[in-house]
């Protein structure tokens, strides 16, 4: 299986949908946001028949999870995206019976799918503008079943590096894979991902910027005063 999944990915990065609008113009190329190609094969190898798999974002993922036959929700703002996410598929022959769409903003759909439905894996890798990871993780990341997979992309933007900080932390999740690009991690428990502040003792603020800039001028000072004395 990981070796057919591995023959797919590489079919899907050398001839990839072009599904989104790579510039802001009135007649924009048409490309594809896409991640690392470990993270494609660590989501395949995640993933069986029939797994329930979300995502927030579309792309050559979205094309993955259908081929893999899992029952796949992908949550994108653009009608446009999704029909050449199903033109692809069908050109290429892979079965989207499996795969739904839930059309727009993140932060306004998933508060409103079921709960019922537990996730196997959630595929975080849609607007990376803050405070929207931190929102997807809060309401995709409380449809992920017991032992379920949690995956964010663009882990070095600057919303998304808080987030991770703050999971790395969080003893509900168990860090399962890393890399520069992406990371994984394991759900320990299951529901709601709802706290407040009392709860959360693993979770330290920042210090302030105007701390920090004075930590930072105080420590090189005192090299510095320390090299010139040598």
């Amino acid at each position: 299986m990981a070796q057919s999944f591995a023959a797919l990915i590489d079919q899907l990065l050398a001839d990839p949908p072009a599904i989104h609008a790579m510039d802001g113009s009135q007649d924009p190329e048409l490309g594809v946001w896409s991640t690392d190609r470990d993270c494609y094969m660590f989501v395949a190898e995640q993933v069986t028949t029939g797994s329930a798999t979300l995502e927030t974002g579309s792309g050559l993922s979205t094309v993955l999870l259908a081929a893999a036959g899992a029952r796949h929700t992908c949550v994108t703002p653009a009608q446009e995206e999704a029909d050449r996410i199903l033109a692809y598929c069908a050109r290429r022959g892979i079965d989207t019976a499996s795969l739904t769409f839930e059309l727009g903003c993140s932060d306004e759909v998933l508060p409103r799918l079921s709960s019922v439905t537990a996730f196997d894996l959630v595929l975080i890798d849609g607007n990376h503008g803050f405070p929207t990871p931190m929102l997807d993780w809060y309401y995709a990341g409380s449809l992920l079943r017991r032992g379920g997979v949690l995956v964010i992309d663009d882990i070095p933007l600057p919303a998304v590096a808080h987030l991770v900080a703050f999971i790395d932390g969080d003893p509900r999740w168990e860090k399962c894979q890393r890399t520069p690009k992406w990371a994984a991690f394991r759900r320990l428990d299951e529901g709601t991902l709802r706290q407040d502040w009392f709860e959360q003792g693993f979770y330290t603020a920042p210090p302030p910027r105007d701390l920090a800039s004075l930590l930072a001028r105080s420590i090189g000072k005192i090299r510095r005063t320390l090299r010139s004395a040598h």
